[in-house]
């Protein structure tokens, strides 16, 4: 009879636990749903993969693991990727988009990006004034600041000072340059047009500066990667680099130094929009805020991936000194404007396409 009682417990315990623990599960199940709306939901961003690795680690994966959702990327420079978004107006697939420079206001003239609620971006009153709006009409934000400067090889050719330096006999063959399609290409005829001229806009100067060099080039790189390839490869000496290549540049190991030159350095921002045809408007402002966040902001500044925007970041000398950053450097960059450069683009590819094909 004991024995028989004692089944009798034993079976009520165990159905209690099962109770209980089914409870616990229906709890966490109920929790889980109110603190992730968005689970199980796909975000499409379209982007460039320069340092992929670090993004992933920065920024996608500690998105996807707080909002339980997955994040699937379209990658490839500004030219690739706007031609793509175009192609595809009537039915398209891009929820977030990056672009820089002419792209972007390509991008907003051509009605592939929509204006951003600033509402909704609780970090936006945290980053600089002029990266909230770059384009007018809250059509992007500035989430990083960055710059186009050079650098050389200490130990193979002499200092350089000047933008006019690229000029120099020591340098041909072994000098490489951004194509005019990528978002320094432009920049770099109002970099030649002041180096000689005095003035950035005189640039038939620039231009006839640009095609003296052609014989001087290794190649004209398209990306930042291929920029770093003839880097580690020892075929280039010096070269106009974008500022979130220099970790990659520097961490070559070779005796490399970048210079802010006497004319100064091209300034700009890399801009994140909302797709003009998402589905998934609130979860992309998510990712916005997200990009502007404190943490986000100070580990890509750590990484050497990108320059905080975010005013409260403060970086240590040894990280600074490699970044878009500081009152002394920012005070030498220089902005061009979106719009003249984006009415130029067609003009200024023809007439490269002329001078590099001969």
């Amino acid at each position: 009879m004991r024995k028989k009682t004692g089944l009798i417990i034993l079976a009520m315990m165990f159905t209690a636990a099962m109770l209980f623990a089914t409870g616990v599960d229906d709890q966490a199940e109920s929790m889980e749903g109110s603190d992730m709306p968005f689970k199980g939901q796909t975000l499409t961003i379209s982007m460039w993969g320069y340092n992929m690795d670090l993004l992933e680690k920065n920024i996608i994966v500690p998105f996807e693991e707080k909002y339980g959702v997955e994040i699937v990327t379209e990658t490839g420079n500004n030219s690739d990727r706007f031609t793509k978004m175009v192609a595809r107006k009537d039915k398209p697939l891009i929820d977030i988009a990056l672009f820089a420079g002419a792209w972007a206001y390509k991008a907003m003239d051509e009605g592939i990006i929509k204006p951003y609620n600033p509402s909704l971006l609780k970090n936006l009153d945290s980053i600089m004034d002029s990266a909230k709006d770059p384009l007018g009409s809250n059509y992007a934000v500035g989430y990083t600041i960055q710059h186009l400067g050079l650098f050389y090889r200490t130990d193979k050719v002499n200092e350089i000072t000047s933008w006019k330096d690229l000029s120099r006999d020591d340098l041909a063959g072994y000098l490489t340059i951004p194509k005019i399609t990528t978002t320094y290409g432009p920049s770099l005829i109002y970099m030649l047009s002041k180096a000689w001229t005095g003035d950035f806009y005189n640039t038939d100067v620039g231009w006839n500066k640009l095609e003296e060099l052609v014989p001087s080039l290794v190649t004209a790189y398209s990306r930042s990667s291929e920029l770093n390839t003839l880097v580690l490869q020892e075929e280039v000496y010096a070269a106009p680099y974008a500022s979130f290549a220099w970790g990659g540049i520097k961490n070559s190991g070779l005796p490399v130094k970048s210079v802010i030159p006497k004319e100064g350095l091209v300034g700009s921002f890399s801009m994140v929009s909302i797709g003009a045809g998402t589905k998934q408007e609130e979860l992309a402002h998510l990712y916005i805020d997200h990009l502007l966040s404190y943490d986000v902001q100070l580990s890509e500044a750590m990484d050497l991936v990108d320059s905080p925007v975010h005013n409260d970041v403060v970086l240590p000398p040894e990280i600074a000194e490699n970044l878009t950053y500081g009152d002394d450097l920012l005070g030498q960059l220089n902005f061009f404007s979106h719009e003249e450069m984006a009415a130029n683009q067609e003009e200024w590819i023809d007439r490269w396409n002329a001078i590099f094909s001969e």
